[in-house]
């Protein structure tokens, strides 16, 4: 069987070369597998959540971000245990030509050459710098999300979907102080998160992070500036924040292509709710083609409208969830939401009937998303003058104009006054 020693030995290495440079004279350099951060002189401390060589550490010389080999010898190390992880990774280093006991080590599936890296410089004049990798679509998850593996077991286990952040901060921080810096990475991370909305894979949740996610502080030791504390109010808290939400935005993008616009599509949003293309296909018995299905739904994703209204159905749901919201008072809002907003008041008996019988959000939204593409087929055979035959050319399209998400909040807002009028007056 094929091991882990064997990929290793056979491995070609490349020569190295400049990828990037960080604050405090810190080049980043690429290699193999491996994105190297290569501290210039012994002045350095680091504070890892990593595995190899974790912990807080005196005069590291690098440290080091690997792209896992991947494939069945991979799994051999990651079946061995966290001892076996160490050895793996000491033996990378000196295929490197590094000092396995003075590197910082962390892996990922993730590509080096997608990794971001930014730097900034705080108001009162101190340099900070982040070198990160990340990709969560597939290892998204939630503080709090049941639990999926034994850690009694002590199996290393890298799931793709890790974020891998090396910050670099030009002061002398105390120990505190490189603590306190961490957490606030790890908060502006998930900053990040909640606003892409990026799912967890075990919950209905958002994710705050992926289940494998390391973090490395390295602190500059020969810095005349001395911090005993990095106060979360304060002007480096603010760089450390905004510059870490930069580069992570940045890694999401190159590894993934997530960003905004890949986020704002309501089948990537309503994929939290386990709800896809077939679920909407299966609530209706469509009389259309599939081709006019298709159609109809890419017009429906590029409605921002749509979109919006779907947010709200969806934090609506959120809020029932955790308790915010009552559940009778919430089905009611988002039920009168989709009534008024997206299917006009409907005097279907079908639809009524069927709409009145839903008790949870993920299938109201499931079930009126079915109802509107196939409003919007009805809509576009209209348009196209050619209601649904093959045999007549189809003319151009004409678009009614799309009311503006913000006017779809203002109206979720003015749904919400509604409800509350009539429960009043009842």
């Amino acid at each position: 069987m094929l091991t882990w020693e064997d990929i290793i030995d056979a491995e070609a290495i490349s020569s190295r070369y400049e990828y990037g440079r960080m604050c405090s004279g810190i080049t980043v350099l690429r290699q193999g597998r491996a994105l190297i951060a290569m501290l210039p002189h012994e002045g350095f401390r680091t504070l890892s959540s990593g595995y190899t060589n974790g912990g807080y550490m005196d005069s590291a010389l690098a440290v080091v971000n690997i792209t896992s080999m991947g494939g069945k010898a991979e799994m051999t190390c990651m079946a061995q245990g966290l001892d076996t992880y160490d050895q793996v990774n000491h033996r990378y280093a000196e295929k490197l030509g590094l000092d396995p006991a003075r590197t910082v080590f962390q892996g990922t599936a993730a590509n080096m050459d997608n990794a971001a890296i930014v730097n900034g410089i705080s108001d009162d004049g101190i340099n900070v710098s982040f070198a990160v990798t990340a990709g969560i679509r597939h290892n998204g998850g939630r503080a709090g999300d049941p639990a999926y593996f034994d850690e009694a077991s002590y199996v290393y286990s890298e799931t793709p979907g890790t974020i891998i952040t090396i910050m670099a901060v030009d002061a002398d921080l105390s120990d505190g102080a490189m603590f306190q810096a961490m957490l606030l990475a790890t908060e502006a991370k998930s900053c990040v998160i909640q606003e892409l909305q990026a799912k967890s894979l075990y919950s209905k949740g958002i994710a705050t992070g992926s289940g494998t996610d390391q973090v490395v502080v390295i602190s500059n030791k020969n810095s005349s500036v001395k911090l005993d504390s990095v106060q979360k109010g304060s002007e480096l808290a603010d760089a450390i924040a905004k510059n870490m939400a930069s580069a992570l935005r940045e890694a999401f993008d190159r590894q993934s292509g997530m960003n905004t616009e890949t986020q704002w599509d309501p089948l990537m949003i309503m994929s939290r709710y386990g709800l896809t293309v077939e679920t909407v296909r299966e609530e209706i018995r469509f009389p259309a083609r599939m081709d006019e299905l298709l159609s109809a739904l890419e017009a429906l994703r590029r409605n921002s409208y749509c979109t919006a209204v779907l947010t709200a159905l969806m934090r609506i749901g959120d809020d029932i969830s955790v308790g915010l919201l009552e559940e009778e008072a919430g089905m009611g809002l988002a039920k009168d939401i989709c009534e008024q907003m997206v299917l006009e008041d409907t005097s279907d008996p079908v639809v009524r009937l069927r709409l009145k019988d839903i008790d949870n959000v993920p299938d109201l939204i499931s079930y009126v998303s079915a109802l509107k593409l196939m409003e919007t087929v009805k809509a576009r055979r209209e348009a196209h003058g050619n209601r649904g035959h093959r045999d007549r050319p189809q003319q151009a399209e004409h678009r009614a104009p799309q009311r503006h998400p913000r006017c779809a909040v203002h109206e979720v807002r003015h749904a919400a006054r509604h409800l509350q009028d009539n429960s009043r007056q009842r």
